[in-house]
């Protein structure tokens, strides 16, 4: 649940960098730098406990035997650092859910900014659940908890891309958050059952689910994987090709 400090905290870490800049000048300079040093800080504004090296690795905030990972693009790295981590610490993984993105184009040329007239959709639940088929062993361990951030961005990408508008594969230079809308630490499995939607019937095959919540290729698969391995739903028979599932939970 997020508090109205919470929100007055985040708006301030994102105010000051804008106008002040930051003072990372270790984190590297590509997508996403604004957006990790921004949470970073949000979680702990005692930069004595950022970036601490231990057991061969370094975590990105460590405190009184609590680690904090902020994780802002993929899961897919974390399984070496929870071998190492979980066994003597708690360990909290930050997701950020970017659920609006508005695209801000900057011209290399002549420097102009133009910024997209409306934010575009950007990643929902069902993107931190994709996420989590990397680390599907460790989400029963009792020192573990993964935390979602959902906000809202502005993408920053360079105009110098491919095409008459020069936006195909233009250069995506950061990611800057811009509004705080909820923290949520989340409960396996019951979080995860508020995913299967209600609409679908008692029995629904793999292409019902997949239309109701808009997945197809790999993150359909990894989505119905986790749930399935956290037993929010099961395979109930087949029918011909098609696999039926049934709620667990």
């Amino acid at each position: 649940m997020l508090s109205p400090s919470d929100k007055l905290k985040f708006d301030n870490l994102v105010r000051d960098v804008a106008v002040f800049g930051r003072d990372d000048a270790g984190i590297g300079t590509y997508k996403e730098k604004s957006l990790h040093y921004i949470l970073k800080n949000f979680f702990c504004p005692d930069k004595d406990y950022h970036e601490t090296s231990y057991k061969g690795y370094v975590a990105d905030i460590m405190k009184d035997g609590f680690i904090t990972e902020i994780q802002s693009s993929s899961l897919s790295g974390m399984k070496g650092k929870l071998d190492a981590f979980l066994d003597e610490n708690c360990v909290r993984i930050v997701f950020p859910v970017i659920m609006k993105n508005t695209i801000v184009w900057i011209d290399p040329d002549t420097g102009d900014v133009t910024r997209s007239r409306r934010a575009v959709k950007g990643h929902d639940m069902y993107e931190l659940v994709r996420q989590l088929i990397y680390i599907l062993d460790y989400l029963r361990d009792p020192n573990l908890t993964v935390t979602a951030v959902m906000l809202c961005a502005d993408d920053y990408r360079m105009l110098d891309g491919r095409g008459r508008d020069r936006k195909t594969g233009a250069a995506k230079l950061d990611k800057v958050p811009t509004e705080l809308i909820d923290i949520r630490d989340l409960v396996f499995p019951d979080d995860l059952a508020a995913l299967v939607p209600e609409k679908l019937p008692e029995i629904f095959t793999r292409d019902e689910f997949a239309a109701s919540v808009h997945l197809r290729g790999r993150a359909l698969w990894a989505v119905l994987k986790v749930l399935s391995e956290m037993r929010v739903i099961v395979r109930v028979e087949n029918d011909g090709r098609r696999h039926r599932y049934m709620r667990n939970l």
